[in-house]
């Protein structure tokens, strides 16, 4: 199921939040994406009643088995698309701009393809260095 752009934008939030601070509240979610407390109170609602994220009575948010697999995969798409952007030359912030829009709606062909090639340039970029220091 496509979830779409902006709830997987909450999802992969949710978890790099998870991993930076320990824990996920509204308010961080309103600082990191830069949104108002009543959109992501509206967002987080609908993630709850979609089985994608869990809310305790403290505030706390936690993202369901499915939300982090779905999370996981987002974040991962974006990090590689990021690093191939930056292996062909374009700056690090455009490139982190450009990775967020392309991670929704890359197709998982064309996502394949990049992730090899980006492997192979930093086998022969590794390559590469390893005959300069030798020579």
């Amino acid at each position: 199921m496509k979830l779409g752009e902006s709830k997987e934008d909450y999802l992969e939030a949710m978890y790099i939040l998870k991993r930076q601070k320990g824990y996920v509240r509204n308010f961080l979610l309103c600082n990191y994406l830069n949104y108002s407390k009543a959109s992501v109170s509206v967002a987080i609602r609908g993630l709850v009643a979609e089985g994608y994220v869990i809310k305790d009575e403290h505030g706390y948010v936690e993202l369901t088995a499915e939300g982090k697999k779905i999370a996981k995969k987002v974040y991962a798409r974006h990090l590689l698309l990021e690093e191939f952007l930056e292996l062909i030359g374009v700056s690090p912030e455009t490139a982190n701009h450009d990775a967020c829009r392309m991670e929704h709606t890359i197709s998982e062909e064309s996502f394949q393809k990049i992730q090899e090639l980006v492997k192979k340039i930093k086998k022969e970029n590794a390559s590469n260095e390893q005959m300069q220091l030798t020579n």
